[in-house]
């Protein structure tokens, strides 16, 4: 296959090059994707400072996991396998596990021996360098986990499929469920979608929280269907979940902030008895001072890491947007270019001057 594609390389020391790539051949079994659309995250900034926080991880490497795009050339194998075609518009799982190893065939699986995830573990001078959705074109593996894209939603507004996703493991985690009353501190876009999630599961008062910047977020909270929203500057976090719930506090408290502090504040936010709390938001290994972990024991609290999704949650994800599209639509935000990717960086580090953003794609063009 003629013809160039580009993409950005993130170097690892807060730099990056935007490249010029052969545009692949499909691998064996395989598929090439022209790439449309792909979210940005926090951990794209990581990545961006050369921060490795998962398994296999490289440096300098093509980024960008929250990939959507059209099938561009598609083997026989994975058009059968896959139930696609050339042209198909699809979301893509960024995990990859060979299927063969001990992990892979044990009973209830476990870490592949041989896990590949796009946009993380196969650098620039791998097979190509395109593995990731900050490329134009990227090589789909045999056992990728693709999902034909719902109709009337752009590529850019899909690209939240795979936060949302991991919203979707997570509040089921937790067993979010009818009846309960969840607090979400962390307006980010991970934040809102597990709080447009723990809606999808029927929880009966979502609750989110942020500071005084996050003006632009916490009314996206609301435009989501959230039932209330607090400004933790302005007010007391704690007493105003205790007013909203007539003093029972919260069922279940999701934190994605990247605050430590808030981790106390989440304890202190739940009910007396069998409360669950989701820790999501990485603290950057910077310890929690003061923890009182006798509040666990006296409250009888769950406490539950949450990280990534499954296949299951990428496919309730897929089907939650084509049924409620407003959530897309809600969360769209902004988009930059690979020309733009410096302001993607600044928006998602908050320091783009007056500007803030839900969600940012980097939009491939024609």
């Amino acid at each position: 296959m003629s013809g160039q594609a580009r993409a950005a390389v993130f170097l690892g020391d807060g730099t990056y090059e935007v490249r010029e790539f052969p545009i692949p051949a499909a691998p064996p079994g395989g598929a090439v994707l022209k790439v449309e659309a792909v979210g940005m995250c926090g951990s794209d900034v990581m990545q961006f400072h050369g921060q490795k926080h998962v398994p296999g991880e490289c440096s300098p490497v093509v980024p960008g996991h929250e990939i959507v795009g059209r099938l561009h050339e598609v083997t026989p194998e994975a058009a059968a396998g896959w139930g696609v075609a050339e042209g198909d518009r699809v979301c893509v799982d960024e995990i990859v596990k060979c299927g063969r190893c001990r992990a892979c065939l044990a009973c209830g699986g476990g870490l592949c021996s041989n896990l590949h995830l796009y946009g993380y573990t196969m650098g620039p001078d791998h097979e190509g360098g395109l593995w990731g959705g900050y490329g134009e074109y990227m090589r789909l593996l045999p056992n990728t986990h693709v999902m034909k894209a719902p109709d009337g939603l752009t590529a850019a507004e899909l690209t939240v499929f795979e936060p949302l996703a991991n919203a979707l493991n997570w509040v089921s985690s937790v067993r979010v469920g009818p009846g309960d009353t969840v607090v979400v501190q962390g307006p980010g876009h991970q934040g809102l979608l597990c709080a447009a999630a723990a809606l999808a599961r029927g929880a009966s008062q979502v609750v989110v929280t942020g500071t005084g910047a996050d003006g632009l977020r916490l009314k996206t909270a609301l435009e989501l269907g959230v039932h209330h929203v607090v400004d933790v500057d302005a007010e007391d976090a704690v007493a105003r979940v205790g007013e909203l719930t007539g003093g029972r506090m919260a069922d279940v408290v999701m934190d994605l902030t990247p605050v430590p502090a808030t981790v106390r504040t989440a304890l202190d936010l739940t009910s007396m008895s069998g409360a669950r709390v989701a820790l999501a938001g990485l603290k950057h290994f910077t310890p929690v001072d003061g923890l009182l972990t006798d509040l666990i024991t006296l409250k009888n609290m769950s406490v539950q890491g949450c990280a990534g999704s499954t296949p299951a949650a990428m496919e309730q994800a897929v089907r939650l947007l084509a049924d409620r599209p407003s959530i897309a639509r809600t969360m769209a935000g902004t988009h930059v270019t690979l020309d733009t990717v410096e302001h993607g960086i600044a928006l998602l580090e908050r320091r783009a001057a007056g500007e803030d953003a839900v969600h940012v794609s980097l939009v491939h063009g024609d």
